[in-house]
């Protein structure tokens, strides 16, 4: 369990992007779950919005005034930066005060007795959407994924340009030489 923490934030640090899933459940190998409620486990950020990121790509929402938009429900502003919520005409975003701007924990909760009907509400998001409830180990699996996308993206070489060739009857001077 501990591996898997350090691989998390380690790939969490060099993300930028969302993990592609609406997450609304996850459920965790100890026999515990939790709801995606503007929070953050072992360095993932996930929101109410259904959205989950590297918690270092959490960013303030901010509401036309400039303002802080802070959910009545969860007390929190922030978003996965490149949420659509984000690009809404009159609303903006800035990165988090580094102390007093951070997500809370997610609340861990014991799962029921086997049968038992558990989860999340979705009818709190204001999509109406339902998200879907993952095993951790498939949260890690898109941290490991968008890692390695975000990787080969910075990575990437500018391929080089061919070289102009001589005209016809020429020779250029390195094959004189």
């Amino acid at each position: 369990m501990h591996s898997l923490s350090l691989l998390l934030l380690g790939a969490a640090a060099s993300v930028n992007a969302m993990l592609g899933a609406q997450i609304e459940t996850v459920i965790l190998p100890d026999n515990r779950y939790f709801c995606a409620e503007d929070c953050v486990h072992q360095g993932v950020f996930f929101g109410k919005t259904l959205a989950a990121c590297p918690e270092n790509e959490t960013v303030v929402f901010l509401n036309k005034d400039g303002q802080p938009d802070i959910d009545s429900d969860t007390e929190s502003s922030l978003l996965c930066r490149g949420h659509p919520a984000l690009s809404k005409p009159g609303y903006g975003q800035r990165e988090r005060k580094a102390d007093d701007e951070v997500p809370k924990q997610c609340e861990l909760r014991p799962i029921p007795d086997p049968g038992t009907v558990f989860g999340c509400l979705s009818e709190r998001v204001p999509s109406g959407t339902s998200g879907e409830t993952l095993q951790w180990a498939d949260v890690a699996k898109l941290v490991e994924g968008a890692a390695a996308g975000a990787a080969g993206q910075q990575g990437s070489k500018p391929q080089p340009q061919p070289q102009p060739q001589p005209p016809a009857g020429q020779t250029s001077r390195e094959k004189c030489n």
